[in-house]
This record gives C-alpha cells, structure tokens and sequence, in this order.
C-alpha cells in the first residue's frame, strides 16, 4: 500500500522548495493537532501548523489554525476550558475566581445573573482541567523534603471526633513541599490506613526515583504507608531445625528516610514536642518539623470559606469540596504568588514568585486563564 505520510513530507518538501519565503511559514510551533486521527496529534514542533486568519467571538480576537497535514481547522479555544461556552471569559474566570475564595454557587449566581447550573458546570470542567494540568506537569520531581499531616473539614454539619485516632468524619490530607511551598497532592475521606495509603501511593506517581526525607505528626498510618509503598520483602534464612521457618518481612528500603513530630497534649494545652527518627539516619534535626505544612493549612482555612473552622458555608457533598480544592489547589501551585518566595525580574523589581516556578515546573508566572487554556501536548519527536 501507499504510504499517504510519507507522500505529503515529499510534497510538503517540494512546496517549500519551490515556493520559498513567499509561502505561508509555520510560525506556531507550540500548537498542536487537536484531531486524533491525524498522525502528528499532539506533537508540537512539527511545522504543520499555520494560521488561517481571526474571527472575534464574545467580544474578543480568536485566531484560526490550520494543520497541513490532515487538513484540520481549529482555533485557540479548541480542545481547552472554553470551547463551546456561550458565555465570554472574562465572567466566567470571575466566577471561578469567587469559588477558590469559596462563595457559594448560589451566592456566585445572584452577583453574576448567571444560572446556577452554569456555575456548576464551569467548576466540574476547571476541575477537569486542573486534571489533566497536574498528570502532565506534576511528575517526576525531585524534592528534597515532604511534610504530610490532615486537618479537619465540615462537610454536610458533619464534624470528626478529634480525640479518636481512627474517625470515619471528612479529614483532607495533604501532601507538601515545605522547600517550593508547592501543594503535592490532596485527598478527602476518613482518617484511616487505606486513604494514607492512597496518599502515599499517589504522592510517588509524581516523583521521579529520588526519595525525600517524609515528616509527618505521630500518626501511625504515615508509617504503615510508606513501608508498603517504598518497603522491600526480606526473607529469612532456613535454619535446617524443626519448625516452620520465620514469614517473609517488609523492611524499609535503604533510602527510605522518614521522621514524625509528636505532640503530647493535656486538656487542649500543648505540653511537649518530641522528634522520632523512624526509617533511616543522616536526618537533620532542622529538618524534622511540620511547620510550614501547619502554615499551609492556616492558610486553607483563612482563604477558602469552605474549610473555615467557624463557617457555615461548608459544602454540603464531598464531591464539590473535591471539585473546589482541585481549582484552588492548582490555581495556587500555578497562578498566586508566594510572599515567602521573592525574585527579582529583569528589571531589578522583586517580585512574588509561584511555587510551581520556584520548583522548575514552569518559566513564568501563569494567569487563570493560561492554566485554563493550556493543552495537554507532547514534544517533538525528531
């Protein structure tokens, strides 16, 4: 058979050939194919991307894009939050704006004069996004520290029993980078061995082979987790006696290094810290604290109405308290800049730096809308 792909490189080649500088050159390299049945989608760099003109659509410029290749047209909102939504940007990054502050859809609803159900719908599609954002540029970190612990959320008047070491109430655990201020991961549900498993299992997906030195609370199922995920099987020896020789044993791997900070209360009133050293050595004493995570965590509860302590604007479902956290979250790796992280631009001014920059994730300071508009697309291939 006829190899069509190869056909259109030798006529594509013989077009630049004799057309020269007068033809039409790709100068968007870092658009992409949206059609999958095309045989570049997704790969960016390739040269076959050209503009084909701008239309204005709710009131601003749009630009056409045209794929050489297969003959595919699209524009700047194809594949991203905004394609196919009737309503123009600037109102709708407003309204997920006053969601991360966590207004309530209702309340969102009767500033804006937009329909709840539109609200609802922007949310579940930025959440979606922030998705597909973190799965391809939140992976292979090299972190040198991760301070993990969980704080209590109100979700439909339901409060957990604090006094309890396992509770069935709604906790958010979260996973942090106390170097970056970059929040790693979050999830919601109960407070037992199997979410801190998932945490941890969940954590390392975005990790690359590095180990970081892991500092927790005194809570045990940190421990239990990261034996499994990061422990190794060790078999004993038969002895050649009588009996059933010794079970295989989880061990901790020889990079595995992990510490808690224990807190001893009486009444409410803090009476002791104490630092436990629990996998590995060479870990520094400066280093076993979780007082930036404790920072991180005053600072969910001072700027998200949602995880208040006093409030009464909890979310009544946990899936909208997921949706929520999933935008401010990454709104706050991306977007918000950190008063504890400074830079100085070309110019000499300081300025607030974003934890995702200051990690090496991204280049510059993103926008709201970058974040929703960026593509999920693939480097060239050569």
């Amino acid at each position: 058979m006829v190899n069509l792909y190869s056909i259109g490189i030798i006529y594509y080649k013989l077009y630049v050939y004799l057309m020269g500088k007068r033809g039409p050159t790709p100068q968007f390299t870092n658009v992409s194919c949206p059609n999958k049945d095309c045989e570049l989608y997704g790969l960016s760099d390739q040269g076959n991307v050209i503009g084909n003109g701008t239309y204005i659509s709710r009131g601003e410029k749009t630009r056409r894009y045209l794929c050489r290749h297969c003959g595919k047209a699209f524009c700047d909102h194809t594949d991203t939050f905004y394609h196919d939504l009737r309503k123009d940007e600037k109102t709708i990054d407003l309204a997920l704006k006053m969601s991360m502050k966590g207004m309530s859809i209702e309340a969102i609803s009767d500033v804006l004069e937009v329909q709840p159900a539109s609200i609802k719908r922007w949310l579940v599609r930025a959440s979606e996004q922030c998705d597909k954002v973190n799965d391809v540029m939140m992976k292979n970190l090299d972190v040198p520290k991760i301070e993990m612990d969980e704080l209590w959320v109100i979700i439909q008047k339901r409060v957990p029993r604090m006094k309890d070491y396992e509770d069935d109430g709604p906790w958010m655990w979260v996973a942090f980078v106390p170097g970056c201020r970059l929040i790693l991961y979050f999830l919601i549900g109960p407070r037992k061995q199997y979410v801190a498993d998932k945490l941890v299992e969940l954590v390392n997906k975005r990790l690359s082979d590095k180990i970081p030195v892991f500092v927790t609370d005194g809570l045990n199922f940190y421990r239990e987790a990261l034996l499994k995920q990061f422990g190794v099987l060790s078999e004993f020896p038969r002895t050649g006696k009588k009996g059933r020789p010794k079970k295989t044993k989880i061990v901790p791997s020889d990079d595995l290094r992990y510490a808690q900070v224990v807190k001893t209360r009486k009444n409410g009133v803090l009476e002791k810290v104490e630092k436990k050293i629990i996998f590995g050595e060479d870990i520094d004493q400066s280093e076993i604290s979780t007082t930036l995570l404790e920072r991180q965590n005053l600072t969910f509860r001072q700027d998200n109405n949602r995880v208040s302590r006093k409030t009464i604007g909890f979310s009544k479902m946990k899936e909208w308290l997921e949706y929520q956290m999933k935008l401010y979250c990454t709104h706050f790796n991306f977007c918000r800049g950190h008063g504890g992280l400074r830079y100085k631009d070309e110019r000499g001014v300081e300025c607030k730096n974003t934890p995702a920059r200051e990690a090496g994730i991204i280049e510059s300071k993103w926008t709201l809308r970058e974040l929703l508009k960026f593509r999920c697309v693939k480097t060239s291939i050569g």
